[in-house]
């Protein structure tokens, strides 16, 4: 069990190395931040996008207000156990920003995470890091990779890709082209 989620992060996490554009993605959103357009994504057919506006939100259990940026969450539409949430938070304009972020979601992405591997690399046209790792959410095991990319505007894209336990590999296809699709605008 564990050994697959393993698996399913190393894979997405190979592949996003190796492959350009597996999946023609066919509808292109655009990320805005107020009035400012900060990215573009191409959605694949047969995927849904959902679209939240920046908010605060208090946790349950206490008093703390946590800010929530503007997200892009995409999912397909069978269930796939497959997830992504796209944001750009204006205070990230450089990876080392948003690596310091990064090292602070393990909490919200999933309960006892255990990071698997940190790289950078390219991604399209754009310096990137991709840190994997596993954990459990609502009580069952996930793996996850949230993918930094530097996108050159004075952002940076952090895209959480969440999979759960016998989630559908051949949705990681989608995933990467999704991630590939990225452009600053």
């Amino acid at each position: 069990m564990k050994k697959t989620l393993r698996l399913g992060s190393l894979l997405l996490s190979a592949a996003l190395c190796v492959a350009p554009m597996l999946a023609q993605a066919d509808t292109q959103v655009v990320y805005r931040d107020q009035s400012r357009s900060v990215f573009q994504v191409d959605v694949p057919d047969f995927w849904k996008l959902r679209v939240g506006g920046p908010r605060d939100l208090a946790p349950t259990n206490g008093d703390e207000i946590r800010a929530v940026e503007r997200v892009f969450g995409l999912e397909p539409e069978s269930d796939h156990g497959v997830w992504i949430g796209l944001i750009s938070p204006p205070k990230f304009r450089t990876l080392e920003d948003a690596k310091e972020y990064a090292r602070g979601l393990s909490g919200q992405l999933a309960k006892t995470t255990e990071i698997l591997s940190a790289e950078d690399r390219r991604i399209g046209n754009y310096a990137a890091t991709v840190i994997t790792g596993t954990g459990r959410r609502d009580g069952r095991p996930v793996s996850f990779n949230v993918t930094l990319l530097d996108i050159k505007n004075g952002r940076v894209v952090v895209a959480l890709t969440i999979m759960s336990q016998g989630f559908d590999h051949s949705a990681l296809a989608d995933v990467n082209a999704i991630l590939t699709s990225i452009k600053a605008r």
